[in-house]
């Protein structure tokens, strides 16, 4: 019988359902209230706001598609499903990048597209660094004749390199490129990238606690992360610019 945290966790409740409350709900008030000007950077109001919709969408496909509807397909267990699901993570981080990059890019009076060649660079970076670290993690286990590495350690080595990128980006790349002229902006990326940070910190807090503690209490810990990626990305990234940045 699952404990009761796994069970949650891989239940239709918690993902989809839960997971599109949120976006479901922003896209209401940004269809009720239109449009909206200003923020941390006026001359990325458009993009910002395009970048909202977008992905309130997309985060919204992401645990139908990697859940129900591939369990519908019956793709759920093979190549197809993995390739679905592999997609959809590097969508996901590409979604961070081209934030970063493109209000980068408008801030320095160049079109948001220029970002592109660099946001899908960067989508690459953690993959490319995550998997031959992992695989060397498992050799030197194997070589140690230590335990293995569990099977998803992937994941977990994923997690932490991502948020190594990120508070590197927060603490390096935005005061680099950031115009001087431009400090709220400045703040705004500094708190994208932390809260890109927490998230990926508590996947991997609640990878540890499943794969090396065996806690099914990492189950619940899980929700939260989940949560902050597809639930709240959109809304706090929209709030942030539009609304706490300007005050």
């Amino acid at each position: 019988m699952p404990e009761p945290w796994s069970a949650f966790y891989h239940s239709d409740l918690q993902s989809p359902w839960l997971l599109l409350v949120l976006p479901a709900l922003f896209l209401l008030y940004r269809a009720a209230t239109g449009r909206r000007r200003g923020g941390a950077l006026p001359a990325a109001a458009p993009f910002v706001d395009a970048y909202a919709l977008l992905f309130a969408v997309q985060t919204m496909l992401d645990p139908i598609a990697t859940g129900p509807l591939l369990r519908a397909l019956g793709l759920a267990d093979g190549s197809g499903g993995t390739a679905v699901m592999l997609l959809f993570v590097l969508l996901g981080d590409l979604r961070v990048y081209l934030l970063v990059f493109a209000l980068l890019a408008i801030a320095a009076g160049r079109r948001w597209t220029s970002a592109l060649p660099t946001a899908a660079a960067w989508t690459l970076a953690a993959p490319l660094i995550a998997y031959p670290l992992n695989a060397a993690l498992q050799a030197a286990s194997l070589r140690a004749a230590a335990p293995s590495l569990d099977a998803n350690s992937i994941w977990l080595v994923y997690e932490l390199v991502f948020v190594a990128l990120a508070l590197g980006m927060r603490a390096r790349l935005v005061p680099a490129r950031t115009p001087a002229d431009a400090p709220r902006l400045h703040a705004y990326l500094r708190a994208v990238l932390a809260y890109v940070a927490v998230y990926y910190g508590l996947w991997a807090s609640a990878d540890v606690l499943i794969q090396f503690a065996g806690l099914d209490l990492g189950w619940l810990l899980r929700v939260v992360p989940n949560q902050l990626y597809y639930s709240a990305w959109v809304p706090f990234v929209f709030g942030r610019f539009f609304f706490a940045a300007a005050r």
